[in-house]
Order: structure tokens, then C-alpha cells, then sequence
């Protein structure tokens, strides 16, 4: 299920705008280099950083389940340098890749360990010997829910290029497990410009840094280095916001190791 946000066109049109922060984006571009490789970009949305990478050099294909963000990716300057398709990771072509990316949180639309292994089995086998996949997830003890919630302060006014917005977020419902938190949120936008709103509800799994590494290894991938922040600092399972995973798949099978701090 895409969510409405990810399809309704008065939205999709701000999303780059909501989320213009590019700590993720460079740290990834960093990651991959400037030798031209051929880069699969799963879940990439109105497509900026699938264009960004095409005009760094790479071949890249964006996939991406929501209509809407796709008519966006298409319709972006610089989107013909790209190959644009509806679906996820399993409606990939062969390839082969020498690298994937999944940026924006997007793992954490997997809801269920069978969606999250299906997807990282499909990345895997359209990787070449030695190919890296770079995806993040939430840390679930950072409890990063907490601040989704407007609670007592009501409705936040924005300022964008449609005109003043009425923004609000509500927190459904935390369901926390052995295989991480599932949490429901729903948010809320009221273009004030002619009082039309719009909701938009959420669900997310915050799965544990242990399940993803077994998830990793049942995929297929032989070693995996972990950040725990955008700066590239290590993953701190009691600490770190942000569970960053490069993770390699090689001819060999190796064993899988953590770059990790510790605490």
C-alpha cells in the first residue's frame, strides 16, 4: 500500500521541499565514488538524487511503487538520463549492478522480515560479485516516534511555494516487539490558500540492527560496515539515531563484520 502523500499531486509537487536536507544524499554519493558505475536506485522517489547521480557520471536506474512520485522523477530536468520503472525491488531487471541505493527511510516500508528478506534477496542477485548495497533505517532505541506527534501544540504554519500550509502530525499507535516497533502515524496539510486538506497515514517498521544483520547474511551479503550518523561515525546500538548499512555481496562468502563504537 503507497501512502497518499507518495500519489496525491498537490503534495508530491512539495516533497523535495520538505525534505531538502542532503546529509543523506552526500553521504552516499561519497560512498559510491566518482568511478562510473552502474547503480540501482530502489524506492527514489521524485527521482533528485537518481538525476544527481546520472549527471556525476553513473548509469542509474530509478524504481519506485507510487505513481506520483514517478510522474515527478519524469517530468524533473535531467530525468531522461535516467530509466524510470513502476515497482520495487523485485521488478528490477537482471542487471547487473555495481551498487543500489534505497535513501529516505524507505527500508522501513517493509513492514514484515519475509518483505525485508524478499527485498535484500532481490538487490543481492542483481548485484555483481563485489557490488555494495547502501540503505539506513531508524535505530528503534533512539524511539524516534516520540517526535512525531504535534501533541499540545496544535498546527505548525508553513511557508512553501503553494502558499502558507496548516501542518499538524498525530502519533496512532507504537507496537513494540521482539523484531522491532511498528508504528502508525498520520499526517495532516491544509493548503490555506483554499482551505483544502489533506491526510495522509503511515506505517513503519523500525527493525533492530541484529535482525538486519541475520536478514543480511540469509540474503546473501558477505560483509557490511555500519554507521551510526550521517558523518560516518559508528553504529552505537544504545546511542545512534541512524542504523546506515554498506553492505557487500563477493564471490567468496565472507564473514559478516560490524564497524561499530562502543557503549
Amino acid at each position: 500500500m503507497v501512502d497518499a502523500h507518495y500519489n496525491e499531486p498537490r503534495l508530491v509537487a512539495l516533497y523535495d521541499e520538505d525534505n531538502a536536507g542532503r546529509w543523506d544524499t552526500d553521504f552516499y554519493a561519497g560512498l559510491l565514488g566518482t568511478e562510473p558505475l552502474r547503480i540501482a536506485d530502489v524506492g527514489c522517489g521524485t527521482g533528485s538524487f537518481a538525476v544527481e547521480l546520472t549527471q556525476a557520471g553513473h548509469a542509474v536506474t530509478g524504481i519506485d511503487p507510487a505513481a506520483g512520485m514517478l510522474a515527478a522523477a519524469r517530468s524533473r530536468p535531467g530525468s531522461e538520463l535516467v530509466t524510470w520503472l513502476a515497482g520495487t525491488a523485485e521488478d528490477l531487471p537482471a542487471g547487473p549492478f555495481d551498487a543500489a541505493v534505497m535513501t529516505g527511510h524507505a527500508f522501513q516500508c517493509l513492514l514484515t522480515e519475509s518483505e525485508m528478506l524478499a527485498t535484500l534477496v532481490a538487490v543481492r542477485s542483481r548485484l555483481v560479485p563485489g557490488g555494495t548495497f547502501y540503505f539506513e533505517s531508524r535505530n528503534p532505541a533512539a524511539k524516534a516516534w516520540l517526535e512525531w506527534d504535534s501533541g499540545r501544540s496544535g498546527p505548525e504554519l508553513q511557508e512553501s511555494s503553494a502558499g502558507t500550509l496548516e501542518v499538524e502530525w498525530e502519533l496512532i499507535s507504537v507496537q513494540e516487539e521482539n523484531d522491532g516497533a511498528v508504528v502508525i502515524f498520520e499526517d495532516r496539510t491544509t493548503f490555506l490558500s483554499d482551505g483544502e486538506p489533506f491526510a495522509s497515514r503511515s506505517t513503519l517498521k523500525f527493525p533492530p540492527a541484529d535482525l538486519l544483520e541475520r536478514l543480511l547474511q540469509e540474503a546473501g551479503f558477505s560483509s557490511t560496515d555500519w554507521y551510526g550518523d550521517w558523518d560516518g561515525g559508528p553504529f552505537v546500538e544504545a546511542t545512534s539515531r541512524e542504523i546506515i548499512i554498506a553492505a557487500r555481496c563477493h564471490a567468496a562468502a565472507e564473514a559478516t563484520r560490524r564497524v561499530r563504537g562502543t557503549g
